[in-house]
């Protein structure tokens, strides 16, 4: 798929007024934030805040009535290039957990094949690449089913890598998950970042990424309460990236 063209938008997300309502009821107010290209940034906030209704309105999987939301440079309306965004679910759909942890990976990479093409050599290499990059190269046939949570989220990470995506979006990564892999997910997030994945990650609250978010925007009742540095009182020390 052909990228955008033009000179590159140096912000990943931009925002502006954007007001969501289900019936009567606003879920989010007058949300308005900028994420520069090359973020790690925390969407936090408790249950009910309208963190997971903001990343969905971001990809266009949730209406919204008011505002404006741009992705790359593009306005959300008119953007088509999916292959340059990745998500991650807060759980593997129901649907991918018989198919094969390779068979998952490789569905990130559809939007890049004209349909009901088979996969082509580099489709191939870049599964390959995605699974070494999470360390489930030895998984590679086992049953998504059979993976823990921690490595089910991994395989989610290494599908959303193969589309070699600009910004991605994680919906509470560290959630159903032991301590241990909450500090490899949250590392290995950190790395992708650092070789230039802008990420943007829900979370409920810093726990491993202390120390490793660029930023950090609150949410209350579906309005920024907060957006800057994260709260020094949830900060611990940063994590070495993983090997």
């Amino acid at each position: 798929m052909t990228r955008n063209a033009g000179a590159p938008s140096a912000l990943a997300v931009e925002t502006s007024g954007v007001t969501v309502m289900i019936g009567d009821l606003p879920i989010l107010r007058e949300i308005t934030f900028q994420v520069p290209r090359g973020q790690l940034l925390a969407i936090m906030g408790g249950n009910g805040s309208g963190k997971t209704t903001l990343v969905r309105t971001l990809l266009g999987l949730q209406p919204y009535q008011r505002g404006k939301v741009s992705l790359l440079g593009t306005e959300l309306g008119r953007f088509r290039d999916w292959s340059r965004i990745g998500y991650v679910p807060q759980h593997g759909e129901s649907a991918i957990r018989q198919a094969t942890v390779a068979e998952v990976v490789a569905s990130g990479r559809l939007a890049k094949r004209r349909p009901f093409m088979p996969a082509s050599r580099d489709d191939r290499r870049a599964v390959a690449r995605a699974l070494e990059r999470v360390d489930l190269t030895d998984r590679a046939r086992s049953p998504f089913s059979e993976l823990s949570g921690g490595q089910q989220q991994r395989a989610l990470i290494a599908r959303a890598l193969t589309g070699d995506s600009d910004l991605m979006v994680l919906d509470e990564p560290l959630a159903g998950v032991d301590l241990g892999t909450q500090d490899s997910l949250a590392n290995l997030i950190a790395e992708l970042n650092l070789a230039g994945l802008t990420a943007l990650v829900v979370l409920h609250e810093l726990g491993p990424f202390a120390g490793l978010l660029n930023r950090a925007i609150v949410l209350r009742e579906g309005r920024i309460i907060a957006d800057g540095a994260p709260p020094p009182s949830m900060t611990t020390v940063t994590r070495p990236p993983i090997d």
